[in-house]
């Protein structure tokens, strides 16, 4: 069995906020666009966004396990923080882990991560112990 199309979806409180959010910030295109369910292409992935009705038993993720890779960390967390999100730690790169890294909250309250690649090569299967 093959999977594909890998589909990650969000809880939101606010629809028009968290659609802004994700496309603004991230450049992302929006597919589908409803009161109560959004879709952003995220490369070969999709970032679905689902309203949480008063009554709903879900809620935001504090983390959901979205990490996406950006080309200047600082910048980003910047932008995230302009849209109305919140920066929650960053980790730095170290020989081993040639990415630097950082956790971050959504205008929704849900986590997700940001990655940028110190490294020449983003295969981190190609980087031993030694950090070579």
């Amino acid at each position: 069995m093959q999977a594909t199309d890998p589909l990650f979806i969000l809880y939101v409180h606010d629809m028009d906020r968290a659609l802004a959010f994700y496309r603004d910030t991230f450049d992302l295109e929006v597919v589908q666009h409803t009161p109560g369910w959004s879709m952003l292409r995220c490369g070969d992935a999709t970032i679905a966004l689902h309203i949480l009705s008063k009554n709903s038993t879900e809620s935001v993720a504090p983390h959901a396990g979205i990490n996406l890779n950006v080309e200047d960390l600082d910048a980003a967390i910047e932008a995230v923080i302009a849209a109305g999100g919140e920066h929650i730690v960053t980790r730095e790169a170290t020989d081993f882990v040639p990415v630097r890294m950082c956790e971050l909250r959504d205008t929704e309250g849900n986590g997700f991560e940001l990655r940028q690649f110190v490294s020449e090569t983003k295969d981190l299967a190609a980087v031993d112990r030694a950090g070579t």
